[in-house]
Parts: C-alpha cells; structure tokens; sequence
C-alpha cells in the first residue's frame, strides 16, 4: 500500500496502515488559468486584487457590484473562457496516477467569491435586505463553479479543490440558520457531478465552522482542512463527522511557530488522540505561513509517523 493508497484507504474510512501526513506528495493540483493570480491583476470577474505582504495571497480590494440593487446589470463571466494550458496538459499526461491523485482547484467558491465581488460588509448586510436577490447571485456564482468542476472532470481529475473560508476565529461570518438558507444549497448544486461521479471533494475553510461540519458531512464533502485547533471544538467537529467526512489538518499552527519540540510532540499526540479514532484523519498543520522553525516541523512529521500507526 502506497501513501496514494492509504490515503484513500483513510478518507473512506477503510484500512490505512498510518494517518498519512499533509507533507506526504499525494496531490498534483492546478487550476484554470484566469481564476486566479500571485499578482496585482483584475480578475474577469472585475475585482481587483493587490498584493500586500510579500509571498502572501493577494486581496480583493476593487469590488464591482456594491449593491444587489445593480444584479440585473452584472454580468456573470464565462466559465469555458478559463484556460487549460499545454503546460497543464503536459503535467497531467505525465503523473503516474498510481502513485498521485490529480486534483483541479477553483480559488474563491461561492461564500467567498460573493463577497469579494461586493465588498464584505456590503455582502453581509445584503442577506437581510435583498434575500432574493441574494439567492440569485449566489445561484449564479454556483453554476459557474459548476461548469469549472464540470470541466474538471472532463479531465477525469480525482478530486476538486477549493477555498471558501467561513468562519472567523470565534464563529461563522453569517448564522448557521443563514448558511443553512442561502449557502448549502447551492454546495449541494456545485457538488452533485462531482460527487455523482465518486470523485473527492475536498473543502477549504479558515476560521470556526464547527457548528455546520455535520451539515457538510451530511451533503457529501469528502475531506473539511484546515480544523483550525484555536477556532473550533475539534471534538465536536469528530464526533460529528467520523465515518462520513475526513478531516485534515489540526495542529496549532502557535505551537509549531512559537514552541519548543517537545511543545511539538506533545500537540501532535493530544490531536491524534481525538482525531485519530475512526479513522479519516490527515496530520497537517492548521495553516501554512512562513517562518515555522525546521526544527518543529521535523518532530511534527515524526510524531505523527511515530503514533499515527493503526
């Protein structure tokens, strides 16, 4: 059993040797040409974008529909003017798929993709005074990630990926009764080719999503990262997922900045201890910022080679 294949074997709750680890090379991931870029650019969606920090994402700063009360004049971009490059072509034809799963990402989903359009305050205050308009334009940013993972599996990748962070570090940016409303059903619709087709859906969310990572489970999404340790009551999220949903990630990104090795091992041993059990667990850091001493990061991945056996 390969790490490809073990890592399969945990997310489906199946028989992996040891809880892989977010360092191991599983994943050839790409995306589109024209969703995204490590620049200053306008997207075609017309935000626009700036770099702040160096080697750090850029951020929507340009935000071309303020008010919903404009929707009937927005114009939603061409998802099939994405481009697949020779370069992506060439990558793909060359993976040994026995050894690595292919997967195409889409930065920027629905929750996010919205709000950058409008600006994030402009977006909140929106649900409450324009919730049919709000269910139109989310039902419109929904059918383009659809088309895009559609291609996607014309490709017959493994796996989509996406970002879509939704929570701050204390509690969902918008009610769970509210996400329940607006955002999951268009997830159901985004996701129904790719799941139909038994591929990975693997979701990205910052921030504290402990009070929805069972709805989530519950609409089919394979893999929840990053389970921020400070954001979320990470046994809850466990208990509620185990058997249905994977979980990747987990270990306090502080400790592994700001902790001796032993602080190191002793977090990765407590996050085993609950998210281990049942299986569907990868062990990775909660998130991925520069600057983690060498040294903390050696004894993460040997701690969890060490413990993570079943």
């Amino acid at each position: 059993m390969n790490a490809r294949d073990n890592f399969l074997a945990a997310i489906r709750f199946q028989s992996p040797r040891y809880v892989p680890l977010g360092n191991e090379p599983i994943y050839l991931s790409f995306q589109f040409e024209g969703n995204f870029r490590m620049a200053n650019w306008m997207d075609h969606w017309g935000v626009r974008w700036e770099v702040g920090l160096a080697d750090t994402v850029p951020f929507p700063k340009g935000n071309p529909l303020p008010s919903l009360d404009q929707l009937a004049d927005f114009c939603t971009p061409d998802p099939n003017a994405l481009v697949f490059t020779p370069e992506m072509r060439e990558a793909l034809k060359n993976t040994d798929r026995g050894e690595r799963l292919i997967k195409g990402e889409l930065i920027y989903l629905l929750f996010e993709r919205a709000w950058a359009i409008m600006g994030m305050e402009n977006f909140l205050m929106a649900f409450a005074t324009h919730p049919a308009e709000m269910h139109a334009f989310l039902h419109q940013i929904a059918h383009y990630a659809r088309v895009v993972f559609d291609r996607y599996l014309e490709l017959d990748v493994d796996a989509i990926g996406f970002s879509e962070d939704l929570g701050s570090q204390r509690a969902l940016m918008i009610s769970p009764a509210m996400f329940r409303e607006f955002i999951l059903p268009e997830y159901v619709y985004c996701f129904e080719n790719v799941l139909r087709a038994g591929k990975i859906v693997h979701f990205h969310s910052c921030g504290c999503v402990h009070a929805v990572a069972k709805d989530l489970a519950d609409i089919g999404v394979t893999i929840l990262n990053p389970i921020q340790a400070r954001a979320n009551n990470l046994d809850r999220i466990k208990r509620d997922t185990v058997g249905r949903m994977a979980l990747h990630g987990g270990i306090d990104t502080a400790i592994l900045a700001n902790g001796t090795p032993d602080d190191v091992r002793t977090e990765v041993m407590r996050m085993l201890d609950i998210l281990k059990p049942g299986g569907g667990y990868i062990c990775a850091p909660d998130q991925e910022i520069p600057g983690i001493p060498d040294k903390n990061l050696r004894m993460l991945w040997k701690t969890a080679r060490e413990c993570g056996r079943y």
